[in-house]
């Protein structure tokens, strides 16, 4: 492009990794602020309704809000030298699971990490958020004005999840995702290839931002998985970065639809992150939609900051706890399950066995009786 983009975001978000990545490894040329930024407050936050970052504006005034909304826009604005979907089928629709997974299945395991551990990583964490909200003020007033955001984001572990009864088995499901990942990198630079999928930006999110920044589980990803690290610095390199694979022989994606065997084992982690949180989410984001009488292109939320649609009960690790019902995270399944349905019988077959041996069939079971769709930064009802 002929000006710079200005991204802004900060380290320690989960979302701005993820844009921040795809931004650097297509060679395009950006500036990233903080919310702290004037820029921020006069433009974006009026704009958008709501503190929420990453933000993507443009030289012409554009501002698009959300990691996936910012890469489809550069996918076809901004000349990427490579495209994140991989050219083969079956690749595309696994690519758009594992973002899946990595956006929404590990929020629950980064932010036990994040906020679970703060005894022992508070001053790396305090200080995230002060390069976010007031990087110039002296330091008692920036710790000052960090720490109620801090704290709402820790109050949300229970919603999450996150309680002394699923916490050793959150624990024990990150020690699986790092041996499952680090035996397919053992093999391939990234989960299609040697190039970033949207899957491998969907996991870099939580992997990066607070799994591999964050004291406690970073000294874990090192210790225990060693290349899925080294996949962090390599998916926000601004190179290829595969110099541990020398003799690797494609600097794409694999040819002929190939999907590593390697892939299965994570997956079938992430199915237990999902599942059944997500489908009983859908459940009930049904029987709420039933009762909406708003037509094609209406607000889902009758507020920017609001989120849910309220709350459900469901399960994680067998364990009974109250879940947020989140319309985004909906629209996520609802582009999954399109990209399933709009293959050709051939590789839906081959997709769907994946899924199956992965134990992610419910995904496809959990039918969406009302169709979302994204604009002006919003969920809003997709046309009939």
């Amino acid at each position: 492009m002929s000006a710079p983009l200005t991204l802004y975001g900060v380290p320690a978000s989960y979302f701005s990794g993820k844009a921040r990545a795809y931004l650097r490894k297509q060679g395009i040329a950006f500036e990233e602020y903080s919310s702290a930024h004037p820029g921020y407050g006069e433009r974006i936050f009026p704009a958008i309704g709501r503190f929420v970052l990453p933000v993507l504006e443009t030289p012409d005034g554009t501002i698009i809000q959300d990691s996936d909304d910012i890469i489809g826009w550069l996918e076809t604005h901004a000349a990427p030298r490579l495209s994140c979907h991989p050219p083969g089928p079956v690749q595309q629709v696994l690519s758009h699971f594992f973002n899946l997974a990595g956006s929404e299945g590990l929020i629950r395991m980064a932010m036990h990490y994040r906020w679970s551990y703060l005894d022992r990583q508070d001053p790396f964490i305090a200080a995230g958020f002060i390069h976010g909200i007031a990087p110039e003020s002296p330091a008692e007033e920036a710790d000052a004005l960090a720490r109620p955001m801090m704290g709402k984001l820790s109050g949300y572990l229970g919603i999450l999840g996150v309680n002394p009864g699923t916490i050793p088995h959150i624990e024990a499901s990150y020690h699986r995702l790092l041996d499952a990942f680090q035996a397919h990198l053992a093999h391939h630079p990234c989960l299609f290839g040697a190039w970033p999928s949207l899957g491998d930006y969907g996991l870099y999110g939580p992997l990066f931002a607070h799994l591999g920044r964050d004291p406690v589980p970073a000294f874990e990803m090192k210790q225990r998985a060693p290349r899925v690290f080294r996949w962090t610095e390599r998916v926000g390199a601004p190179n290829l970065d595969i110099l541990e694979y020398p003799g690797y022989p494609h600097h794409g994606f694999l040819p002929d639809d190939a999907v590593p065997d390697t892939l299965l084992a994570i997956a079938q982690v992430l199915a237990g992150e999902l599942l059944p949180e997500i489908t009983d989410q859908v459940d009930a984001f049904n029987r709420w939609a039933s009762e909406q009488t708003g037509g094609a292109g209406t607000r889902l939320l009758d507020k920017p900051h609001k989120r849910a649609v309220g709350t459900t009960q469901t399960r994680c690790y067998g364990i009974d706890f109250t879940s947020g019902v989140s319309p985004y995270r909906v629209y996520l399944l609802q582009r999954l399950q399109d990209a399933l349905a709009a293959l050709d019988d051939g590789p839906r077959r081959r997709a769907a066995d994946w899924f199956g041996a992965a134990g992610l069939t419910p995904l496809f079971d959990a039918k969406i009786d009302r169709r979302i769709a994204r604009q002006d930064n919003v969920e809003v009802w997709e046309s009939d």
